[in-house]
């Protein structure tokens, strides 16, 4: 009788789970796009790092990961031992009684415990101290929790009790209609990403903030309706496992704005799920929040299970580009950039005085080892062309050979973060053209944002190339080392710092010529943005505090008296947030203050 009774329940319980998946599935395939590993070793690395041994769990917060893990660790420990059970009570096949199964049993002693302590401080956490990030408190959540308790308090009390008698027999059906119904809870769950985070790690991408280049033979225009949402972001939004990493982590949302990266998944899945395809995009969240992202990849980089919330943000930008509703302040930036071929529709004769001035010589690939890429900032930026300046006479101290193009243009960064892909491609293709032409293998920039534009992202164009930052050659190549004398603090550029991962080349680059380097408290690969990308150099919403001033105030908490960043835009952001403060803390580019150590000391 128990049999039948068990399959009854296994039938209902597991159909449900079943359709609830199916329902999923289904919104999956049908979604445009494919799904594929772009590379399978570095896919291979992540789910080793970030699935088995919970590496991003665990880093961020040591003691709640390390609970998470534990329970994680459990499940997929006692999974053996519940098939067994079921397996056996379904009277398939019985295995309950062999020598390995007792050992087995017993081996999982230990995992159960560490399952309800780790199930403990996650319950105290969601209920008593509740963080932020967590939202409202989701009974569900409790309800899951309790029951997770409860498989592991059914699995010791199996030891005490004997198999055949009445607590024995109860204690074992507790534990099986605990998993069922766990069982039917987890696809309507964030829990749900138990079955697809290995998946969602393994689609990502390994290059930080890649978005697929739009193909217009096929008119493509990006992400307008629920509809257009492409197979992983549909993925992605069914994987969210709600932790508020992303919101927490968002320099937008830290300071006050609209944009939550957790709120536009979430609302993606509820969209999904009511059957709202052919709902426009800005009708499930407010398309404000879409111009409030800085593109600075906190989101991306600090999600545990590999969302990806940069090709939403840029493909919803671009659906609304496509049907002129960008702000007025970045249309004005796109026919500067078409016009002139710059950000502020400077002419091209102010660069050419600027070349002239500093005795710079026209790219030759037979006699120049690297091509001298200004960008929008070097070009036509007076107060950044002072680094460049100073830039060039240590290059030349160095004996690193450098021409620049006769005519250059902006690289098309501006365009594609803010979703203008038409007007990125034209540039980008003119610039790749010319490059190819001039024969450059290698290109030397003081612009985070150019490094990536014109190495990985050119890439997907067809055009390889290496691609270095000023800060990451000075370090390879400076001689020598200048006793300290100095103090700064180094505000890490996104582009530089979390998108190419060099932060340990600037830091000793500063070492280097005598300064002590103290950290701010975002720094390294997880900086707060200056508030720069994105577009938001041009515009930034209203709402809150501007990001820039609140990262100079982190900048000038540390006491240190100098700012140090690599970074034009940075430079040009932070500048203009100690201005308004009236403060004294001083704020110059890494390689004028290089220049400037070893010209005082000479």
């Amino acid at each position: 009788m128990e049999t039948l009774i068990l399959w009854v329940l296994v039938l209902v319980f597991g159909g449900l789970f079943a359709w609830q998946v199916a329902t999923r599935v289904r919104l999956i395939r049908r979604a445009p796009g494919r799904l594929g590993v772009a590379d399978a070793g570095a896919a291979a690395g992540r789910l080793l790092r970030e699935v088995v041994f919970q590496s991003k769990v665990i880093a961020e917060r040591p003691l709640v990961g390390l609970a998470h893990a534990l329970v994680f660790w459990g499940f997929v420990a006692f999974a053996g031992y519940t098939s067994t059970e079921f397996l056996a009570g379904l009277g398939l096949v019985d295995l309950t009684g062999t020598a390995a199964f007792r050992f087995y049993s017993l081996a999982l002693v230990p995992f159960a415990i560490a399952v309800l302590a780790g199930i403990l401080v996650l319950l105290v956490r969601r209920v008593v101290f509740r963080p932020e990030a967590l939202g409202k408190l989701s009974g569900e959540s409790v309800v899951i929790g309790l029951f997770i308790a409860a498989l592991m308090v059914t699995f010791l009390l199996d030891f005490r009790l004997a198999g055949e008698s009445l607590g024995g027999r109860v204690n074992w059906w507790v534990h099986a209609l605990v998993i069922l119904v766990f069982l039917v809870l987890i696809p309507g769950s964030k829990h749900f990403h138990l079955l697809l985070s290995p998946i969602t790690i393994a689609l990502e991408s390994p290059v930080l903030g890649e978005v697929r280049n739009l193909d217009f033979e096929k008119e493509e225009i990006g992400y307008e309706t629920v509809a257009h949402l492409e197979r992983k972001m549909v993925l992605d939004a069914f994987t969210c496992v709600e932790c508020g990493r992303c919101q927490m982590n968002c320099p937008a949302y830290r300071t006050g704005k609209l944009l939550n990266p957790k709120k536009l998944i979430l609302d993606n899945e509820d969209a999904l799920l009511a059957g709202k395809l052919d709902a426009p995009l800005k009708s499930i969240y407010d398309e404000n929040v879409l111009w409030q992202c800085t593109t600075c990849g906190a989101c991306e980089a600090q999600c545990p299970v590999g969302i990806e919330h940069l090709p939403l943000i840029i493909n919803a930008r671009r659906g609304l580009v496509s049907n002129g509703e960008a702000p007025d302040a970045l249309g004005a930036m796109y026919n500067n950039l078409e016009r002139r071929g710059n950000i502020w529709g400077l002419p091209q004769d102010q660069r050419q005085k600027f070349v002239a001035a500093s005795g710079l010589e026209t790219f030759d690939a037979s006699r120049h080892e690297y091509l001298m890429w200004l960008g929008c900032a070097g070009s036509y930026d007076a107060d950044f062309q002072k680094s460049l300046r100073s830039l060039f006479d240590l290059l030349r101290r160095l004996e690193v050979t450098f021409g620049v193009l006769e005519k250059e243009r902006c690289t098309g960064d501006p365009a594609k973060r803010t979703g203008n892909e038409y007007v990125y491609q034209e540039l980008a293709n003119a610039n790749i053209e010319e490059f190819r032409a001039a024969g450059v293998r290698k290109i030397l920039t003081s612009c985070p944002h150019c490094v990536k534009t014109l190495g990985p992202d050119y890439r997907l164009l067809g055009f390889e190339a290496e691609v270095v930052h000023s800060s990451v050659l000075l370090s390879r190549t400076l001689p020598g080392q200048l006793p300290a004398s100095d103090t700064v603090v180094l505000h890490d550029p996104c582009y530089l710092a979390r998108y190419a991962g060099h932060v340990d080349e600037p830091r000793d680059l500063l070492r280097r010529v005598g300064a002590t380097v103290r950290e701010p408290v975002r720094n390294r690969h997880n900086p707060f943005c200056c508030g720069a990308g994105g577009g938001l150099l041009f515009e930034e919403r209203e709402e809150g505090q501007r990001i820039s001033q609140t990262r100079f105030e982190q900048l000038q908490a540390t006491g240190a008296p100098t700012i140090v960043t690599a970074c034009p835009f940075c430079s040009i952001m932070l500048k203009g947030a100690q201005a308004s403060s009236n403060a004294t803390t001083q704020v110059v580019d890494i390689t004028s203050y290089v220049d400037g150590r070893l010209k005082s000391t000479s």
